[in-house]
């Protein structure tokens, strides 16, 4: 019984200190999402800098998340 209790609570400890998904999840959907937009851009320049804008502004917000 008593190593059945122990089992248990290691077992829920474990679950309580299991990894969760990383923050930069929102970076890399805001990233698909800035993607979507720049790729309706007709001209092919200014899609070439909005698409380097999303790059930017998905290294800005992976730094955020990281570094804080």
């Amino acid at each position: 019984m008593l190593k059945k209790a122990v089992f248990v609570l290691v077992v829920m400890a474990g679950l309580v200190s299991a990894p969760r998904p990383a923050l930069a999840q929102t970076c890399s959907r805001d990233l698909l999402d800035c993607y979507a937009r720049a790729a309706k851009v007709d001209n092919f320049w200014y899609r070439w800098a909005d698409g380097l804008d999303c790059e930017l502004q998905y290294a800005g917000c992976v730094r955020r998340v990281l570094v804080g």
